[in-house]
């Protein structure tokens, strides 16, 4: 059995990794069947090596996201899990990089998969300086 503890920068980090109702990290661990315990900003996953190592990959992705001011929702969790199956969880990034516009509240929309993202990169939606904006 495999272990591996990862350092969060702030138990509101730790919380967001967490989830509500522990909701991402219970996700977390059936997809990856590990088990994950967080003291204070400590957290530690423990299993079999290989999924020990997805399960690092998948947090590092959701720290990502966090970083970029992502919120985990649930698709967004799912689809960084599935990301970190695959070895891709740095492509992660790439989805918090651009965003079309800015909603009311001030909320930036940007794609939610990278399908989403290179489609709008072929669209006029991409194409266009005025809608598209950079971060």
């Amino acid at each position: 059995m495999a272990e591996k503890s990862i350092e969060l920068d702030s138990v509101e980090i730790a919380a967001a990794i967490f989830g509500n109702c522990d909701r991402n990290i219970r996700l977390l661990e059936k997809e990856f069947s590990v088990t994950a315990v967080c003291r204070g900003t400590m957290l530690r996953l423990s299993g079999e090596e290989a999924n020990v190592a997805a399960a690092v990959r998948a947090v590092e992705g959701m720290l990502l996201l966090i970083e970029n001011h992502t919120p985990l929702e649930d698709q967004t969790m799912r689809y960084c899990l599935s990301l970190a199956h695959d070895g891709k969880e740095q492509r992660v990034r790439e989805l918090t990089e651009d965003f079309v516009t800015v909603t009311v509240k001030g909320r930036p929309i940007r794609p939610k998969t990278l399908g989403q993202k290179e489609y709008l990169k072929k669209t006029a939606i991409g194409s266009h300086d005025p809608l598209c904006l950079k971060v």
